[in-house]
């Protein structure tokens, strides 16, 4: 399948720009880019009358890192997790999701936080190849259980790899076949088990999104490593992540579909949703954000005395 829309791309050596202008240019670039994926701490909300806790950890053991991490007390009951999924494009036909901006997604005024969950791919052409230029709209197939409001969009058997909530809004990780969940997600592999890594050291490092608990399932962690970035955050093998999910408390853990995809967002001060990551992709040097087939959503429980506000 290839994209429809195509565009001319100039290339901007071949045009002689002034040094002066093309430095200007490059600042401007620069803070258009700082302006909406700003990585400072202090731009960053800590939404403690809702459970939410935000940290950036940095790590420069053995390479740079920085791990955005949000910490969910759910026993608050100040929040619900909630899946967002893209729009069905067939019906009952064999695509389950069309891709779809994630910050689209976070659209509703409710919605505090939200991170990438499941992995997925395309199908393929007349030809056998699969189209992996990844667009808004591009019809794909979810890997794993994903659902919201106990409706599953995509199914599969039991297994250990599912973070699911049920109604309570009590995050379980794993699911059998007389589960019910109201809202599901699937990773890769489980990663750490009553507390102990369950993964061999070494493998290759690449950008990482993780979903963890406590043992008492009251806290949830959501967990992004950025990477591909050299001198700035490069990565990390699925044992350095369960390790740094074992760090931070948790008793289980995740690894959820990662790479081009791992992202976090979370609300400032005045109640814009931005990306506090900084994903791999990239455009002309631009950060770009990769659509999605699906999100988990933080989102606040409102009271019927406390109305939602349209978000800015």
């Amino acid at each position: 399948m290839v994209n429809p829309v195509r565009k001319k791309i100039f290339v901007i050596e071949d045009l002689l720009i002034p040094k002066v202008l093309s430095i200007a240019i490059s600042l401007v670039l620069f803070s258009v880019v700082g302006s909406v994926y700003s990585q400072e701490e202090n731009q960053l909300q800590v939404l403690n009358e809702r459970g939410i806790t935000y940290t950036l950890k940095k790590s420069n053991d053995p390479i740079p890192n920085r791990i955005p991490i949000l910490r969910v007390d759910l026993a608050l009951d100040k929040v619900k997790p909630v899946v967002a999924l893209g729009p069905d494009p067939d019906g009952d036909g064999p695509a389950e999701v069309s891709l779809t901006d994630p910050r689209k997604l976070a659209a509703s005024p409710s919605v505090l936080a939200f991170v990438n969950t499941n992995p997925w791919d395309s199908f393929p052409d007349a030809q056998g190849k699969k189209n992996r230029n990844w667009y808004s709209g591009q019809p794909v197939d979810i890997h794993g259980l994903a659902g919201s409001k106990g409706k599953m969009r995509s199914t599969m058997g039991p297994t250990n790899t599912s973070v699911w909530f049920d109604t309570q809004g009590r995050v379980h990780f794993g699911h059998q076949q007389d589960d019910k969940p109201q809202e599901a997600t699937t990773g890769f592999q489980l990663i750490l088990s009553e507390g102990k890594v369950t993964t061999s050291e070494g493998g290759a490092r690449h950008p990482r999104t993780a979903m963890g608990t406590d043992k008492q399932g009251k806290i949830l962690w959501l967990v992004v490593v950025d990477g591909r970035q050299r001198g700035y955050s490069e990565g990390m093998n699925i044992h350095e992540l369960a390790s740094v999910m074992k760090t931070i408390g948790c008793w289980t853990a995740t690894n959820m579909d990662g790479g081009g995809s791992s992202i976090m967002g979370l609300v400032d001060k005045d109640g814009k949703m931005q990306v506090i990551n900084r994903p791999s992709g990239r455009f002309f040097g631009r950060v770009k954000i990769r659509p999605l087939p699906m999100i988990l959503t933080i989102t606040s429980k409102n009271s019927q005395s406390e109305p939602e506000k349209k978000r800015p």
